[in-house]
């Protein structure tokens, strides 16, 4: 029952912010601004995702929201799927995020941490999903590139959690 109040909070808190920009007037821009896919490897953190695989593909993508929840950051939605050999998705975090910029690496690009809080859907041995988190600390590149590392917990969902440390490097759009 936790998992499913859980699950329908997020949904609600997503589908208000999707209601209340909906109300701006300017024209629609449907161009891949505010997208950032990224792409690395996982390491589990968990006995029973390492009984799987000592490592996983990691693909995520990520959606920044125009307004920030938090002053002095940016807000976004990230998806990640952790693949076991490109066959099977082990995990789908699904995650609110907040990043907060630190300074400038030697390039002059600035470097940040971020925290994000959702739900967790894994596949192991049954499919089901659990409240989630990750954090992790990120760098920019280039203009348009990012490189980060990240951590992923989440509760236990049939005995399994998608608990995992991943490295990704990224395209922003």
């Amino acid at each position: 029952m936790r998992r499913i109040l859980t699950a329908a909070a997020i949904v609600a808190t997503l589908g208000t912010y999707g209601l209340a920009s909906a109300q701006l007037s300017d024209k629609l821009d449907t161009s891949p601004n505010n997208i950032t896919i990224r792409g690395g490897i996982a390491f589990p953190a968990d006995s029973s995702l390492s009984n799987v695989s000592n490592t996983f593909s990691n693909i995520g993508v990520e959606y920044l929201f125009n307004d920030s929840l938090l002053k002095g950051g940016e807000t976004y939605l990230s998806v990640d799927a952790f693949f076991n050999n490109f066959n099977n998705v082990v995990a789908w975090p699904v995650m609110v995020n907040q990043r907060f910029f630190t300074g400038s690496n030697p390039q002059g690009r600035r470097n940040y941490f971020f925290i994000g809080v959702g739900y967790s859907f894994v596949n192991i041995t049954q499919s089901g999903g659990a409240v989630g988190a990750r954090a992790g600390i990120g760098t920019e590149l280039g203009p348009n590139i990012i490189a980060e590392f990240a951590g992923y917990v989440s509760d236990r969902v049939e005995g399994a959690r998608a608990n995992a440390v991943t490295f990704n490097i990224g395209y922003r759009f």
